[in-house]
């Protein structure tokens, strides 16, 4: 799909390397476990938190707000099950960690599919090219 905004555009990159991560995970759950979850880590404290803080208002004021609270929702259930499989890995309960990371496998991929095609297509309507030029700034860290 051709997303039209620089800030869906960056989004949408961040989504294929995570489904592919995330594809990995499903094939070696444990073998790559502690990789992921840094990744899932930077993805919930930079995606996460940027969607949250500034793309949900912005949409929810464009009357998206179901879509946003279903999302929001989503990244509060992958930040649990990303607790929860840290956790049995640190206690080294590697049966209970990779049921965790299938779960949170399915649940990532699945979060990820879906916005890429419900969040980022609205965001295509939704942004003008200034507020799109400020938000990949913000993104940036700039």
């Amino acid at each position: 799909m051709m997303f039209t905004t620089q800030v869906s555009r960056r989004l949408h990159e961040e989504h294929d390397a995570t489904l592919a991560l995330w594809g990995r995970v499903q094939r070696d759950p444990l073998g790559i476990a502690r990789e992921a979850l840094a990744a899932l880590k930077g993805e919930i404290g930079k995606h996460f938190e940027f969607e949250e803080k500034l793309l949900f208002p912005l949409l929810a004021a464009c009357g998206q707000g179901d879509l946003c609270h279903m999302l929001t929702d989503e990244h509060e259930v992958i930040r649990g099950a990303a607790a929860r499989a840290e956790a049995l890995l640190a206690a080294a309960r590697q049966d209970a960690a990779r049921s965790v990371m299938l779960g949170l496998a399915e649940e990532i991929i699945a979060h990820a599919s879906k916005e890429e095609v419900s969040l980022l297509p609205a965001l295509d309507d939704a942004l003008n090219e200034e507020t799109d030029e400020q938000l990949t700034l913000e993104y940036a860290g700039v």
